[in-house]
């Protein structure tokens, strides 16, 4: 009794903070049982306090679905990435494995290795001050 009597009378407050459903709620209990104290009727703030709860509880699980789907979202795109550099990694080794592949034939090719020699041995042949002047 002694609390609701230090509490200042909802008529007597200047500066009312009602910014967020919780403030709200505080609000209305006090007047809630000033209205009980004074012997007033209490079932208008009876529905308005159910109706803030609710929503206090409706925005609540608002958040948390944005929270979840943002959450959600994150996983997807990063799964994504994950893949993708995954198969950027397999096709780079591919082509690679595949070049090596083809080198591999070329040398094995006995008419490349002739060709090779050929090459080799004009390359002796040639003098090599003239090599140098080539270039």
């Amino acid at each position: 009794m002694s609390e609701l009597q230090t509490v200042k009378l909802w008529d007597e407050w200047d500066e009312i903070n009602l910014s967020s459903p919780k403030h709200r709620i505080e609000r209305l209990e006090i007047l809630l049982c000033q209205k009980v104290h004074r012997g007033e009727d209490i079932s208008q703030c009876l529905r308005v306090l159910e109706y803030l709860k609710a929503q206090s509880a409706l925005n609540k699980s608002d958040v948390e679905s944005a929270i979840f789907h943002k959450v959600r979202n994150y996983l997807a795109f990063d799964a994504c990435q994950k893949l993708s550099l995954v198969v950027l990694t397999y096709l780079l080794t591919f082509t690679c494995f595949i070049g090596l592949l083809k080198l591999a034939d070329l040398f094995s090719n006995p008419s490349f290795n002739k060709f090779l020699l050929q090459q080799n041995s004009l390359s002796k042949t040639i003098p090599k001050k003239t090599l140098k002047h080539q270039r």
